[in-house]
């Protein structure tokens, strides 16, 4: 049998239904295949999570509830199967390789929300960096005109300048209590993408990774964490977001008001689950 026989090409106008109907469950196949690969490889720097962002930014203009991330991944399946009319694939294998394609460059082209590390409760001093030494090689540096630790008069004066314009934060103080404990080493767990975190500013709609750390602590009591960080503020109070996902454990979304002149206290005790992250995730609408 000469390759290439059983290909089915037909003569344009040949196409039934049927055919159609197999090319869009073929390109529909090949999103699927895409968003799998993304959803499972790329953890919280899929492009998917950034999809429900805008989604659920617009929906809200439009006076709709959140949408959960199931309907974003049923919407892009749809784009996969409504695109044979575009591109008109002659054969079930090109449908396929075209949805995969398709997802691929729009997850490609789409910028990952990698939340920054949480910061410190004060700014004060320079974390890593040996101040002394600092001094001495800026002294002889020209044009370093706020050059901090010099004992001068005029760096002084530029010293306490940057100190009053530091941004204000509230100080919270998180604790996250499982109750079954954690099944891994809390690194290994955030390797693998079976324990992520997001704690939110609404004032600001800044985001950072609850379990990432540019100068707040985290730190592990038994089954309880112990996190302490310093949250930019822009008003005298703001109502502050925190999203735990835990292999063995619900989605927990809370919410709670923080000041400038008293620290946040927060306890948030985690809900033991049979239910997979990835199926937890699905029905989970990622706004932040």
């Amino acid at each position: 049998m000469a390759y290439g026989i059983k290909r089915g090409i037909k003569a344009p106008g040949e196409f039934g239904v049927s055919d159609v109907m197999g090319f869009a469950l073929a390109g529909s196949a090949g999103i699927i295949a895409a968003l799998v690969t993304d959803f499972q490889q790329k953890g919280e720097a899929s492009a998917l999570f950034t999809i429900n962002q805008w989604v659920v930014a617009l929906s809200t203009l439009l006076g709709i509830s959140d949408i959960p991330l199931w309907v974003v991944a049923l919407g892009l399946i749809m784009v996969g199967a409504g695109s044979i009319f575009y591109f008109q694939p002659i054969t079930r294998h090109g449908a396929f390789a075209q949805g995969f394609g398709l997802l691929a460059v729009l997850m490609t082209a789409i910028p990952p929300d990698l939340a920054g590390g949480l910061e410190a409760i004060s700014d004060d001093g320079l974390p890593g960096v040996d101040q002394a030494s600092f001094t001495r090689e800026a002294s002889l540096q020209p044009g370093i005109i706020n050059a901090a630790y010099s004992p001068s008069s005029d760096a002084r004066i530029v010293l306490a300048q940057n100190n009053r314009r530091q941004q204000a934060k509230y100080e919270v103080n998180l604790r996250v209590t499982f109750p079954n404990g954690l099944p891994e080493d809390i690194d290994a767990m955030m390797r693998k993408g079976t324990i992520r975190g997001r704690l939110h500013n609404e004032g600001t709609a800044q985001t950072w990774n609850l379990f990432r750390s540019a100068g707040g602590t985290i730190e592990r009591r038994g089954n309880t964490l112990h996190i302490t960080a310093g949250v930019p503020a822009r008003d005298q109070s703001a109502r502050i977001w925190v999203r735990i996902e835990a292999m063995g454990y619900l989605i927990e979304e809370q919410s709670a008001m923080a000041r400038l002149d008293r620290s946040l206290d927060w306890s948030i005790e985690m809900t033991p689950s049979d239910t997979p992250l990835f199926i937890q995730r699905l029905n989970k609408s990622f706004w932040f």
